[in-house]
């Protein structure tokens, strides 16, 4: 997961999903640390609340991922809740859809969903005052020291960087769609939402992945929009939809994520040779700031 990046001098409201957890969490505090290790502030955490009074109950089953409750409060688009369900399973299960007290899950649980399953809240969140962040530098620490409701207590990191402005991502889950109903529209047509988001979720993670393993920060990239006019994100989205055996034409899976990997590290690195890093963090562009890319034709003899 990136790093997030948090706007110098104004507040930020953060947010936490602690997936990970063998029961669900009751309540929960955070450290938001310098990259020197002190804490710089404390804010106040709330649980996200599900269902009229902290819980939602099933009041029927269409389908092993959609459902009614009895109280859609909480229930958000593209965020987790905690689900446990009468066989014994409980553990973290992802929102597609809402619409009034349906509820769409982006797939189905472990579990077994019956007019007996139950949800709960899920997210974390907090507000980092401006206090918090008046000072510009990379590596700053959320800690959540979370408990959990068989009293057990986890401890979870996050990294985040205060920045002068945030990377603006390449891809959006309107612009997936568009591209899987141009290759697949039967399967375009039956796809939830959610499932576009996911994928475009995962796509924009990719991209920024490779700016920052390249050496640089994606907040200092000058112009995002050039990750889109060399096909970075599009590369990066099909390489998600390969994951899930979605590849054009006779393409084997291993060598269709091959090839194109090879086209998204090209694509990053024509769109960093297209405009400047501010790899000094000044809001200047200065010598070093532009690196143009070097291509050196080969030959067989």
């Amino acid at each position: 997961m990136p790093a997030l990046e948090l706007i110098e001098d104004r507040a930020a409201p953060v947010s936490f999903y602690p997936t990970s957890l063998a029961s669900r969490p009751t309540s929960a505090t955070l450290a938001f640390k310098s990259p020197g290790g002190t804490t710089k502030e404390a804010p106040t955490v709330t649980l996200t609340a599900v269902g009229a009074a902290g819980s939602a109950g099933v009041s029927s089953v269409t389908s092993q991922v959609v459902v009614v409750v009895d109280n859609a409060t909480g229930f958000t688009p593209g965020a987790s809740v905690w689900l446990e369900t009468a066989d014994g399973w409980k553990g973290p299960v992802m929102v597609d859809e809402v619409e009034s007290t349906t509820i769409t899950l982006e797939s189905a649980p472990p579990g077994t969903l019956t007019t007996a399953a139950t949800f709960y809240g899920l997210g974390l969140s907090a507000t980092i005052s401006t206090a918090g962040t008046v000072t510009r530098e990379k590596w700053y620490r959320l800690e959540w020291t979370i408990t959990s409701s068989d009293s057990t207590v986890a401890v979870v990191r996050e990294v985040a960087h205060v920045v002068r402005t945030q990377f603006a991502d390449p891809v959006n889950a309107t612009e997936v769609k568009r591209y899987v109903a141009a290759n697949w529209p039967g399967l375009a047509a039956g796809k939830t939402a959610g499932w576009f988001r996911t994928i475009a979720t995962r796509a924009n993670n990719r991209v920024r992945t490779l700016i920052q393993a390249s050496g640089d920060f994606p907040d200092l990239v000058g112009s995002p929009s050039v990750f889109v006019d060399s096909g970075a994100g599009l590369a990066a989205v099909r390489i998600e939809l390969a994951h899930q055996n979605l590849v054009p034409g006779d393409y084997e899976v291993a060598s269709y994520v091959e090839l194109t990997t090879g086209e998204l590290l090209r694509a990053v690195r024509e769109a960093l040779a297209n405009t400047y890093v501010d790899r000094g963090d000044t809001d200047s562009v200065v010598s070093g700031d532009v690196r143009q890319l070097v291509i050196i034709p080969a030959g067989r003899t």
